[in-house]
């Protein structure tokens, strides 16, 4: 009976510990966007890692798309912080290519792309399609056996 009083506290603790850490980790961003949003727009792109790292990159433009100044943000845990995104002042945003990313890391080099193709999007009218979680891509498997099971 004391070990499962343990275990409880322990998950209690963990979680309190995760809450704190993942509210630091959107008080960087959120500052972080914040700055970029006072110099102008904000173009954005993400790639969601599942059990990789994860990536958002963020441009400040101007009305022209050239970029101001970058930021990202990349890890696997609560941990990651915002970090200044350098060589790209001054690029277009919306043709960036990936020899512009030749020096970055997989993730960041989709995120900085990404970031560019959600630019286009918005620009030409469209709107940005949300790409699925790896959780939800899991769920939408098992929603539909369900459904072909009823069937």
């Amino acid at each position: 009976m004391m070990n499962f009083w343990f275990l409880i506290i322990c998950f209690g603790i963990a979680f309190i510990l995760q809450y704190i850490l993942t509210f630091a980790q959107m008080k960087s961003f959120t500052a972080y966007y914040s700055k970029l949003r006072r110099r102008g727009r904000v173009a954005i792109g993400k790639v969601k890692g599942g059990f990789r790292a994860g990536c958002i990159a963020m441009f400040a433009i101007d009305q022209n798309g050239i970029i101001l100044e970058g930021g990202y943000m990349q890890g696997i845990t609560v941990l990651a912080r915002v970090k200044k995104l350098n060589g790209f002042e001054g690029k277009d945003v919306g043709r960036l290519t990936q020899a512009d990313c030749k020096n970055l890391a997989k993730p960041l080099t989709k995120a900085v792309l990404e970031a560019s193709s959600n630019y286009n999007v918005i620009m030409g009218g469209g709107e940005v399609v949300e790409s699925q979680s790896p959780l939800q891509r899991l769920g939408n498997i098992f929603t539909a056996k369900k459904l072909k099971a009823h069937n």
